[in-house]
C-alpha cells in the first residue's frame, strides 16, 4: 500500500443509522482527500478516503448497503436509509478505501495528502500543510484515482 498502514488489526465503523456496520481485519492506509467535481457532488464537499484490501472487509450489519456503479470503473457503498457514504471500490483490483469519517475511533488516523486540487471549489481554502497534487498520483493516493 503506498500510505503507511496502521498495524491495528479490526477497525469498525458504520453509518449514521446503524443499517450498516462494518469491520476490517487487517491494516489500514492514512487518509488522501479528494477534491474532484464529482467527490464534491457526491458528499456536499470534500472527501476523504483510506486504502485496505477488500479481502479484509467484514460486514457485521449490512441491511442498508447499496452500491451505486458510478462509471465501468468504480462503485460506491453507501446507506440507502441515511444515506452516509461508506465506501469507494474500484472495479478491477483487491483494494478499496473507507471514508474515514465513518470509523467508530480515528485515533492516530492522519491526512497525508491531497488529489485533484485543481479541480477544488473557490470556497474553501486548501490546508497548505498536507501535500497537494494538481489530479491523482496513483502510487501514494489511497487508490483513489481514475474515479470517472
Amino acid at each position: 500500500m503506498g500510505n503507511s498502514a496502521h498495524k491495528e488489526t479490526v477497525y469498525r465503523g458504520g453509518c449514521h443509522c446503524g443499517d450498516v456496520r462494518y469491520e476490517v481485519h487487517g491494516p489500514v492506509d492514512d487518509a488522501v482527500m479528494c477534491h474532484c467535481e464529482l467527490c464534491r457532488k457526491l458528499h456536499g464537499h470534500v472527501s476523504s478516503y483510506a486504502r485496505f484490501d477488500r479481502h479484509h472487509l467484514k460486514l457485521a450489519k449490512d441491511d442498508g448497503l447499496r452500491w451505486y456503479r458510478m462509471s465501468d470503473k468504480t462503485d460506491r457503498g453507501f446507506c440507502k436509509e441515511c444515506g452516509t457514504a461508506l465506501f469507494w471500490r474500484p472495479v478491477r483490483n483487491d483494494n478499496m478505501a473507507l471514508m474515514p469519517g465513518t470509523l467508530d475511533d480515528t485515533k492516530g488516523m492522519t491526512t497525508v495528502g491531497q488529489i485533484y486540487c485543481a479541480d477544488k471549489g473557490d470556497y474553501y481554502p486548501l490546508d497548505p500543510a498536507i501535500p497537494q497534487h494538481d489530479q491523482s498520483d496513483k502510487a501514494d493516493n489511497a487508490g483513489v484515482a481514475d474515479q470517472s
